[in-house]
């Protein structure tokens, strides 16, 4: 099976001046189709660097990434606007909702920017939020949910143009135990379908929700284990 996300020595550093700060030491990682990764590590490991160069939200300073077989080094502005739209979907701790926006509304946005018909954009919104148990609550506003009503909401919004990858990043950071499960288990879920996810988390109950747990520390893959194979359906330990 080919790489959805093919890496190979990147390197971020942040310039200030004469000073050079290293965020990422050369990492190199592949992610296939219908995986479910967890990035783990310290504050400061890096791991939210990385997922926002696999997002298209950062540019690596040096190494190659593929997405999809195609070389991201060469893609404009535009081109990696049109990426972030179309092949990728967030799901953020503090959700980044519209707060006086309806449900719907919240979950049109993506299909806005993309040119879609009103017709179809209330279809497939209405589809991503049956999809995520919120159908009766599709003409709330958002600041009317609950903590976890809202990331449901935002997964919905994820994943309404059918992303190639949904990066979370620390999804259940702001959520209260239950909520927090509830969400992850929605994750499990999507992924259980064909959904390719990465979470990154710092939380290792959260972690062990994901079929694979890449983890890091000052830049650098300290390990990557694969915690439950899907060819087989058993775990590796």
């Amino acid at each position: 099976m080919s790489s959805i996300i093919h890496l190979t020595n990147v390197v971020k550093e942040y310039v200030n001046g004469d000073v050079v700060t290293p965020a990422l030491r050369g990492i190199s990682l592949d992610i296939e189709a219908g995986e479910y990764v967890a990035l783990m590590g310290p504050s400061g490991s890096g791991k939210s660097t990385l997922m926002h160069i696999m997002g298209f939200l950062d540019h690596a300073t040096r190494g190659e990434y593929l997405f999809e077989g195609g070389d991201v080094s060469v893609l404009d502005d535009d081109a990696l606007a049109r990426m972030r739209r179309d092949r990728v979907g967030f799901v953020f701790q503090a959700f980044n909702l519209l707060p006086k926006t309806s449900v719907l509304e919240n979950v049109s946005l993506p299909m806005m920017y993309a040119g879609v018909t009103n017709g179809e954009r209330r279809r497939r919104a209405m589809e991503a939020i049956e999809e995520v148990g919120l159908g009766h609550r599709v003409n709330f506003l958002s600041n009317q949910l609950s903590g976890g009503e809202k990331q449901r909401v935002a997964i919905a919004r994820a994943i309404v143009n059918d992303p190639a990858v949904i990066f979370a990043d620390e999804p259940t950071g702001n959520l209260d135990t239950k909520s927090g499960t509830d969400v992850l288990n929605l994750l499990s879920d999507l992924n259980n379908k064909g959904r390719t996810i990465v979470m990154v988390t710092h939380e290792t109950e959260a972690a062990e929700h994901a079929k694979r747990i890449v983890r890091m520390r000052d830049g650098q893959l300290l390990s990557d284990l694969v915690t439950h194979d899907r060819r087989t359906g058993g775990y590796n330990k």
